[in-house]
């Protein structure tokens, strides 16, 4: 009776000997194929071995194989993770919720389903409000006849998506102190609902002030804010 080996993978048959169990940790290089396997997974007893081509060499350095051990993880780390995705998607759809007008502003596809979680959510979706990205270009301030002045400029959307139409706080100064301060919603100033990307605005604004107060007026200060 004989001890042989196949190899795993060409099906071929070797005689065992001693020194190929203790050399290299029991792995071998196939000598036909030069597939390597651990030489005791693949033992069988013969009684009449048949002639074989050549002996399994023996690896000069033993070969380690890393095993992959999986752990299970327990009811309660599970739970963990379980109630930590949770947390994360939650705190991701209040960051979505509280800047939906921007990202239906930015991206309109979003639009229809920022506007049914809005429903289900007892909230709306406006027009994007960014005071960083309204400016006034340019301005001029005249005074007329009776009290009347006149004061016209150009708005600039300076971003690269629609915003709400803001409104403009107004100051008139003399020598340097504010004396009259008027509040012009974008109504007033005939401002269309969205400001385009990209685009200038004009509005002319004509108003009178108390005689009283209007004596003296030499200059002022504009300011666009959202209410």
């Amino acid at each position: 009776m004989a001890i042989v080996t196949l190899c795993p993978q060409c099906q071929t048959g070797f005689a065992v000997q001693p020194e190929h169990l203790s050399a290299a940790d029991g792995w071998v290089r196939c000598g036909r194929c030069a597939h390597v396997f651990a030489v005791d997974k693949h033992l069988f007893e013969m009684d009449d071995p048949r002639p074989v081509q050549e002996f399994v060499q023996p690896l000069s350095n033993p070969l380690h194989v890393p095993k992959t051990v999986q752990k299970s993880l327990s009811p309660a780390t599970s739970l963990a993770y379980l109630l930590s995705g949770l947390l994360v998607l939650l705190l991701a759809m209040q960051w979505l919720v509280f800047q939906r007008h921007m990202f239906a502003a930015r991206m309109p596809e979003l639009a229809p389903a920022l506007q049914w979680t809005c429903a289900q959510l007892d909230c709306q979706v406006q027009a994007w409000m960014d005071p960083e990205q309204v400016s006034i270009e340019s301005s001029s301030f005249k005074k007329g006849a009776d009290e009347r002045f006149v004061f016209e400029g150009v708005v600039r959307n300076t971003g690269d998506a629609q915003l709400a139409a803001p409104s403009l706080e107004l100051s008139l100064t003399r020598s340097g102190e504010v004396v009259v301060r008027k509040v012009i919603s974008a109504e007033q100033l005939r401002f269309p609902a969205t400001l385009n990307a990209r685009r200038n605005h004009h509005f002319l604004l004509n108003f009178s002030v108390d005689p009283s107060v209007a004596i003296g007026i030499d200059g002022f200060t504009a300011l666009l804010f959202y209410p």
